[in-house]
C-alpha cells in the first residue's frame, strides 16, 4: 500500500512538472516561414527598426536585448546593432530616405518593396534585415476566475527579411504575461525571455 501510494506520488508530481514545462511555453505564439525558403541562411543580419507602438520607453531596452541575443547565437559573421545602423543612418542621407520610405510602405501596406531593401542590404552590406514591433511592455491587471489578478506583460513581433529579395523568410509573435502579487517582476528579464525565445526559432 505504501508503494502505491508513493508510485501515485510520483506520477503526480511528474504530470504537475509537464504541465510546468508546457505552461512556460516553448511554442511562439505563431511563426510562419516561407516554404519556398528553406534554404535560406543569411551570414550577415541588421536589426533594421525596432517600432515601439504605444511603449516608447521600451525600444532602448528591446533594442539592446535583440542586438544581445543575435550575438549571443553567433550564427552571423555580421551582426548590425540598432546603433549602427542608426549611425549609417545619420550619415547617409539616401540610405535614411529609402529607409523610411521602405519601412513606411511595410508597416502601413504590409509590402516589403524588393528595390528599396536590396538598396538598404547592399549599403549595409547585409543579407538579412529584422523588423520588430513592441506588441506590450507593460504592468496591467487581469480578471481570472473573478480575482483580479496582478500581471507583467512583453510581447513582441518579428519580420526576417532578405535583403536582396524582400521577401519575408519568417515571421513570429510571441507574449509572456507573468503573474505576480507582491514583488514585481523587472519587465526587462521578461522581455529577455521573449527576445530569447523568438531568436531561438528565427531560421539561420
Amino acid at each position: 500500500m505504501g508503494m502505491r501510494k508513493k508510485s501515485w506520488f510520483c506520477a503526480g508530481l511528474l504530470t504537475a512538472l509537464i504541465m510546468s514545462i508546457i505552461a512556460c511555453g516553448g511554442s511562439l505564439r505563431y511563426a510562419e516561414r516561407d516554404p519556398d525558403m528553406k534554404d535560406f541562411h543569411p551570414r550577415t543580419i541588421g536589426l533594421l527598426s525596432v517600432d515601439p507602438g504605444t511603449y516608447g520607453e521600451a525600444r532602448g531596452v528591446v533594442e539592446g536585448l535583440i542586438s544581445a541575443a543575435l550575438i549571443e547565437k553567433q550564427w552571423f559573421t555580421t551582426v548590425l546593432t540598432s546603433d549602427a545602423v542608426k549611425s549609417q543612418l545619420k550619415h547617409d542621407q539616401e540610405l535614411q530616405n529609402t529607409t523610411a520610405d521602405y519601412l513606411l510602405k511595410l508597416n502601413t501596406v504590409n509590402y516589403s518593396d524588393p528595390t528599396l531593401s536590396k538598396q538598404i542590404g547592399d549599403a549595409l552590406k547585409i543579407d538579412a534585415l529584422l523588423v520588430v514591433t513592441v506588441d506590450s511592455c507593460n504592468y496591467s491587471t487581469e480578471q481570472k476566475e473573478r480575482v483580479i489578478q496582478d500581471v507583467a506583460k512583453a510581447g513582441l513581433s518579428m519580420k526576417l527579411i532578405e535583403a536582396g529579395t524582400g521577401r519575408i523568410a519568417w515571421k513570429a509573435g510571441h507574449n509572456i504575461v507573468k503573474e505576480y502579487t507582491f514583488l514585481k517582476p523587472d519587465l526587462k528579464d521578461v522581455g529577455k525571455s521573449v527576445v530569447n525565445a523568438m531568436i531561438g526559432d528565427m531560421p539561420h
